[in-house]
């Protein structure tokens, strides 16, 4: 393109009116879910689906992802896949052909003091929070730089972020993940390809949910900022955001979705 060319197109564009709601269609889109057959990948499975997309839910567990295609119908898929490993993952890329991006929402943290941590925990937290990301990146990205565009798009956490004492492993891969979605976006960018994360925090799961107390939940509830818990829906409606041609010219970022509470002053200044 010429420099008059682009001064032209330039002219041309920059006054024009976008149809925003054609930038939030993913009709005819097709995603594929890793970590899809529950909590946030069941919810951001439905959300994409109900943008018009189809979707490819993948997860460790057969029967999840077969329940969570059920839901969808017509407008999914389901497949079996250790995201961990490599040759799986190769042979995923291969089963699914053409997409316009996968969502990677696997991670789990395991609870131990710094000083008490095992080294099979620790290892388990790169399989867990990280390795996938990896590969994901590894091979869906060299076939969306392939067609010349697309979206990767990861759940982080608030953990990688700040401080994460009693599941320091969980902390230190998601702020890796961080780090590689920067990464992944510098490298990717050239060939149309974005790559982003949202980092939640308190996000009230179908696990966390079976391990706190209604009482519980409530005191965390209060701490925000927001006064709003974050539920799995939200954190899909983030990821949606993040994957349609609204965050077309947005990628290498993290977005935080946590009611505010990461920029909360941490004293009680309500007696001054």
């Amino acid at each position: 393109m010429s420099l008059t060319d682009a001064s032209t197109y330039v002219a041309g564009e920059c006054d024009r009116v976008a149809d925003h709601r054609a930038r939030f269609d993913l009709s005819s889109r097709r995603y594929v879910v890793l970590g899809g057959g529950q909590g946030m990948g069941r919810q951001v499975c439905h959300a994409l689906a109900q943008l018009g997309a189809s979707v490819v839910v993948v997860d460790i567990d057969h029967d999840r992802a077969e329940a969570v295609r059920a839901e969808l119908g017509d407008a999914a898929t389901a497949d079996r896949v250790d995201a961990t490993d490599d040759a799986a993952m190769a042979a995923l890329v291969q089963r699914t052909g053409e997409v316009d991006g996968v969502v990677d929402v696997i991670g789990m943290a395991r609870y131990a003091r710094l000083l008490d941590i095992t080294d099979d925990d620790w290892r388990w937290g790169e399989d867990i929070v990280l390795r996938h990301a990896v590969l994901a990146i590894r091979h869906f990205g060299r076939r969306l730089c392939e067609r010349g565009s697309g979206s990767i798009t990861f759940v982080s956490s608030v953990s990688g972020l700040g401080s994460s004492p009693v599941h320091a492993a969980y902390g230190v891969y998601k702020a890796g993940l961080d780090s590689l979605v920067r990464s992944a976006a510098i490298e990717l960018g050239a060939n149309g390809v974005r790559v982003n994360a949202v980092s939640p925090g308190f996000v009230v799961t179908p696990r966390i949910a079976s391990m706190l107390d209604d009482a519980a939940i409530e005191e965390t509830r209060t701490q925000l900022p927001l006064q709003r818990l974050t539920m799995p829906a939200d954190v899909a409606s983030a990821l949606v955001f993040l994957i349609s041609d609204l965050a077309r010219t947005i990628t290498g970022q993290v977005l935080v979705v946590d009611g505010g509470a990461s920029n909360k002053y941490p004293y009680d200044m309500s007696g001054f």
